[in-house]
């Protein structure tokens, strides 16, 4: 249905390598803030809330990469040990769940956003930021999660959908 390297493929092949760089950033100033505090310096006083912010971003950003390659959690030993049929219909009822839940993060995540700039409000913590720029994030990322989550409700709706799985791997009963 939809062709591989499109260009919504091509957004979430990014959205899976920008939480690993945010990591690594954030991996190497929690250790030069340690580093500096052994060595008796003050250290960064802004770290932490750069902490709040990365891990706020890279798991906005991130769930819609892990998502559409069936990473996200489920409990497989439930689900590898229903028959085909009634493994298809749990799937089908699984992406709607995760596509309503979607959505409405998505609306709930988009009004508070607006209300945050229509309020112009602030966070005064180590950095003075606008309190809208980290809360579009929400939105933002779990719009990407929600076209997914669609795409994956479409596809175990299909009549090739087979089991119902994102890649066609169906977990293995214990």
């Amino acid at each position: 249905m939809w062709k591989t390297g499109g260009l919504f493929d091509r957004l979430l092949g990014l959205t899976g390598v920008l939480p690993g760089i945010i990591v690594a950033l954030l991996a190497v100033g929690v250790a030069a803030e340690v580093v500096a505090r052994n060595f008796g310096l003050s250290g960064f006083y802004w770290m932490l809330e750069a902490v709040e912010y990365g891990l706020l971003t890279l798991t906005m950003v991130g769930a819609a990469y892990i998502l559409s390659i069936g990473r996200h959690v489920t409990v497989d030993l439930v689900l590898g040990a229903l028959p085909p049929r009634a493994y298809r219909r749990f799937r089908i009822g699984i992406n709607l769940v995760i596509v309503l839940a979607a959505a409405v993060i998505v609306y709930y995540g988009a009004v508070t956003t607006h209300l945050a700039w229509v309020e112009d409000s602030t966070l005064y913590k180590s950095f003075d930021i606008k309190e809208w720029i980290p809360m579009a994030v929400v939105p933002g990322g779990m719009a990407l999660f929600l076209i997914e989550a669609v795409r994956q409700l479409i596809r175990s709706l299909g009549p090739d959908a087979g089991d119902g799985t994102p890649r066609g791997e169906r977990p293995e009963a214990f």
